[in-house]
């Protein structure tokens, strides 16, 4: 996969997470995510600029636009648009972490953008190996890898897709998966430990 669709399928996934989830404060995310959906991404951008031009105060319609340009492929104009974004409210996750989609997608990292505040981005390494150890090791059945790659996403910006996160986990004799469904429906769990 490349940069350009990885960066657009975290995002996406990272947008099924939050309306799945309820944090939609958006009355019209029905419709936001039936164009997500169908991958007609120009027509979101076109519906939240609607919305940005509606609610010039409102956070999440601001950053839903950004968003919007980064789905487009926009990655420059999303970073200049988000500059003054950021500034206002460092704080604000969803914005932090679009940037760094549009900057990842630029072939960039992290540290070409100045930041008010640290950033936690998170890499594939023993941090997120022993992560996902301690948060199954005390778990009686498997869990799908969809619900460890959220229980990461509340971590920090995860420079890692699923399948990523699968590979490197199936290398980790820690672990045990069943991979009979889709990516995202793998099933984890932590190998016991044989006693004597």
């Amino acid at each position: 996969m490349d940069n350009d669709n990885k960066i657009i399928e975290i995002n996406s996934r990272r947008i099924e997470r939050d309306t799945s989830m309820g944090d939609s404060e958006d009355e019209d995310w029905e419709d936001d995510y039936n164009l997500i959906s169908k991958g007609d991404y120009e027509g979101l951008k076109k519906l939240r600029e609607v919305a940005a031009k509606n609610s010039p105060k409102d956070i999440y319609a601001l950053w839903r636009l950004g968003e919007a340009y980064i789905l487009c492929k926009e990655y420059e104009k999303a970073i200049e648009y988000f500059k003054p974004l950021y500034r206002e409210n460092p704080d604000f996750l969803d914005i932090v972490y679009s940037i760094l989609d549009a900057l990842f997608a630029l072939g960039k990292n992290e540290n070409d953008f100045q930041w008010v505040s640290e950033v936690k981005v998170i890499r594939l390494g023993r941090e997120v190996s022993d992560f996902c150890y301690d948060y199954l090791k005390g778990k009686r059945k498997p869990r799908d890898l969809n619900d460890v790659y959220c229980q990461l996403m509340g971590e920090g910006y995860l420079a890692f897709d699923e399948e990523e996160l699968q590979k490197y986990l199936d290398e980790d004799n820690r672990f045990e998966l069943q991979k009979d469904r889709s990516v995202q429906g793998t099933l984890l769990k932590v190998k016991r430990e044989k006693k004597n």
